[in-house]
């Protein structure tokens, strides 16, 4: 591995080494057990992760203590912090209850999930897990960014320990790092499934809403000057339009002039969560970006 990861290093001085990248080489090299079919793998998947290592690295690694994958190795880690903010959007739209939680928490960072999405789930789950988890999440077969839907079915799983127990940033940042192997994956991959399926509803229909023209303000039909029904010249009651003035029929429910409703809106992030196109990155924006982390 101490080969293929100098290898890499000449083959893309770039980015070159980046701490971390031996979490994403070894379950390809276990797997493969071939040096050459081996790191060709691993040039593939580095060129779908150099997006994920484009934020301030530094920041998070001298207040976290946390590893770094090849988008997410950039040195300004513009990379994970587009994905610590669409996880933020995600949580927001699909569990608002849960969200306000974390935001009393001082939680909304993410920051506790940042070893997890920067190689992976590499150290959350099981060894043959981990082989199984990869292999679900190269299909892109639901989005090219379906493990933030495990990070979402993570804390749906632990939602009502989070909101019962943990109050402050660290105690969830202590309760989450102590997940690590005790995750089941098939039930988190049901879990992360269903809540999909059940965001891309949740698009449709806000998309379909949004695409009516906006509710026009709503008045009471005015009743005419000329009514001549028998019924409108009740015994005992003088006409109430003898000045030529209409009446007006009003009630204790009448509709307001201006409806109030909520208003959600799809952010771009949220959008690309549709797609199952990966993105990948050039060596010139590679160095646009800092080049790697090392």
């Amino acid at each position: 591995m101490k080969d293929m990861l100098l290898t890499y290093n000449e083959f893309n001085p770039t980015l070159g080494y980046v701490q971390g990248m031996s979490d994403l080489l070894a379950p390809i090299y276990a797997v493969e057990q071939d040096d050459a079919i081996a790191f060709w793998g691993f040039v593939g998947f580095m060129d779908r992760m150099v997006r994920f290592f484009r934020s301030n690295y530094e920041a998070f690694i001298n207040w976290l203590t946390l590893n770094i994958k090849e988008r997410n190795f950039l040195r300004d880690q513009s990379g994970m912090r587009t994905q610590l903010l669409t996880l933020d959007h995600l949580v927001q739209l699909m569990d608002p209850d849960l969200y306000l939680h974390l935001q009393r928490a001082d939680s909304t960072n993410f920051f506790f999930f940042f070893r997890m999405l920067l190689v992976w789930y590499k150290r959350e789950f099981e060894w043959t897990d981990v082989l199984r988890l990869w292999e679900s999440l190269w299909t892109d077969f639901l989005s090219s960014n379906f493990h933030l839907f495990i990070a979402l079915a993570i804390l749906e799983k632990h939602k009502d320990v989070i909101m019962e127990h943990l109050k402050h940033f660290d105690e969830v940042l202590k309760y989450i790092n102590e997940l690590s192997n005790s995750i089941d994956l098939p039930s988190t991959l049901l879990r992360a499934q269903h809540l999909f399926r059940r965001f891309q509803r949740t698009v449709e229909a806000i998309d379909r809403k949004q695409s009516f023209p906006a509710p026009s303000t709503v008045r009471q039909r005015k009743s005419t000057t000329s009514d001549n029904s028998p019924s409108s010249n009740t015994k005992g009651k003088t006409p109430s339009n003898t000045k030529g003035k209409p009446v007006t029929a009003t009630t204790s429910n009448d509709i307001p002039d201006k409806l109030e409703v909520e208003t959600k809106v799809i952010s771009p992030e949220l959008r690309s969560l549709l797609s199952r196109k990966v993105e990948k990155l050039d060596k010139s924006t590679v160095v646009e970006h800092g080049g790697g982390v090392r």
